[in-house]
């Protein structure tokens, strides 16, 4: 059992854009203190299967359409604060640190995108990697804090570290967003989910979704975030689905962005976030269709042999949701009927992303 302990909601005053048009920060105290044991993933067993194709087989199984928006391993390559300004591609940067004065650097390395920040005044100080306009509903980074606890001071300071999905700012528009984020203050670091609402100029509601409360948080930590910005958000943690809920509103219409961004009211040092691992997906499902009229489930098998998922078809298509899952998935396709029967496979496994689509060939009068 989970002993979870809050941390007294103090009043606080509705929280400035400021400068910038990204993410505005969190309010500490509106995270759990760390305690209790931590939650395990569960992993379903749903057997193995061999995982050459069958025999002789009629049938084909053809990518028909790609969810991939985009893929950054964000460690493949060396480049310095300058050489990333000079070249800004994909992603561009921001924040008001430079406005406050704070000291602030990035850098990407073998070890990821590093984005370091350090408060001047006390005072919230960020600074952004943000990506282009994008429609994808699934996002995707490993997120690591590069310290499990601040000093203790006689004022809490706090360290924020996250990736955020927020609508398109614009002068009519709301600083809206939810984020994967962790917080570190003397009490230590925690990870959680945030809904943040508010107008052109400030964020006004914090609604915390999902907290761990456990104690010896891991630095670094999986994330995935899946929402159409108006009433759905799913997120997962490690691969665990620590939140879902389709009934929210969360006034973000699409276009999004997303923003890799650590956020610091700590003096004492600069601490550097660290990235890796970023995607992006149309959706997090992969359906199989035009199935033949015999086939009655199609299974997801990895290279070893191991069913990692199986759909009924119905109507021809088989639907799988893989968000849980690191992707690319790799996986063999197989279709089977009623009897176990294998039908089809793909010669070799699949690269999986949400949003892929396949088509199985049938030919002419079958």
């Amino acid at each position: 059992m989970v002993s979870l302990m809050v941390v007294p909601l103090a009043a606080n005053p509705p929280v400035q854009a400021a400068t910038t048009t990204g993410p505005v920060p969190i309010p500490g105290n509106i995270f759990l203190t760390p305690t209790g044991t931590p939650v395990l993933p569960t992993i379903p067993n749903l057997g193995t299967v061999p995982v050459s194709p069958p025999a002789s087989s009629v049938y084909t199984i053809n990518q028909v359409q790609s969810g991939l928006v985009v893929s950054d391993p964000l460690n493949n390559e060396t480049k310095t604060q300058q050489q990333l300004q000079a070249n800004q591609k994909y992603w561009v940067y921001g924040g008001d640190a430079s406005a406050r004065n704070a000291p602030f650097d990035f850098f990407k390395d073998v070890l990821g995108f590093h984005i370091g920040v350090q408060s001047a005044d006390g005072q919230w100080a960020g600074l952004y990697a943000e990506s282009p306009n994008t429609n994808a509903m699934l996002f995707h980074s490993v997120i690591t804090t590069p310290v499990s606890a601040l000093p203790v001071l006689p004022v809490p300071q706090w360290y924020e570290n996250g990736m955020y999905v927020q609508t398109l700012v614009t002068s009519q528009s709301s600083v809206n967003y939810v984020t994967c984020t962790s917080a570190t203050s003397q009490w230590g670091t925690i990870w959680g989910v945030v809904s943040v609402t508010g107008n052109a100029n400030q964020a006004t509601v914090f609604h915390t979704l999902y907290t761990d409360g456990s104690a010896n948080q891991p630095l670094t930590r999986d994330c995935t975030i899946i929402t159409n910005g108006n009433n759905y958000l799913k997120v997962y943690l490690d691969g665990v689905k620590v939140y879902e809920n389709s009934t929210l509103n969360l006034q973000m219409p699409m276009p999004f962005n997303t923003y890799l961004e650590p956020q610091s009211t700590y003096q004492g040092q600069l601490l550097n976030g660290t990235f890796t691992d970023y995607y992006a997906t149309t959706d997090e499902t992969v359906k199989v269709t035009n199935n033949p009229i015999l086939a009655a489930k199609v299974d997801l098998v990895d290279p070893t042999g191991k069913v990692i998922a199986s759909s009924q078809v119905s109507s021809g298509t088989a639907t799988f949701t893989i968000g849980q899952y690191h992707m690319p998935l790799s996986a063999y396709i197989k279709i089977y009927d009623s009897n176990g029967i294998q039908l089809a496979s793909t010669p070799s496994p699949a690269n999986l992303f949400g949003g892929d689509v396949y088509s199985v060939s049938q030919p002419l009068g079958l």
